[in-house]
């Protein structure tokens, strides 16, 4: 997908995660929601995963998309968070 250049888009940091696949999985979030994301991972490209424990994997956007990239992080966590959850053994014992 082709995008128009954002000569004047300053980029900052929308969230930083523990791991390359969990930033890898929210740039793919983000492309999704129409929001362009890009990744700056200290692990030298995997081969010094050591590395990325002093900097992270962070996610940058464009400061214009900036609290729109962190809603739809903040939503898919919430989610996550749901499916997390045990379902009540009372409700299966009741049959609902």
């Amino acid at each position: 997908m082709e995008r128009a250049p954002r000569p004047e888009g300053k980029i900052v940091e929308a969230a930083n995660f523990p791991t390359r696949l969990e930033a890898e999985a929210a740039i793919d979030l983000l492309g999704a929601n129409g929001i362009q994301a890009s990744g700056k991972f200290g692990d030298a490209g995997g081969w010094a995963p050591h590395y990325a424990l002093v900097d992270g994997f962070r996610i940058l956007v464009f400061e214009d998309d900036l609290d729109a990239a962190r809603e739809v992080l903040a939503t898919e966590a919430r989610l996550e968070a749901l499916g997390d959850l045990e379902p009540d053994p009372g409700l299966e014992a009741d049959g609902g």
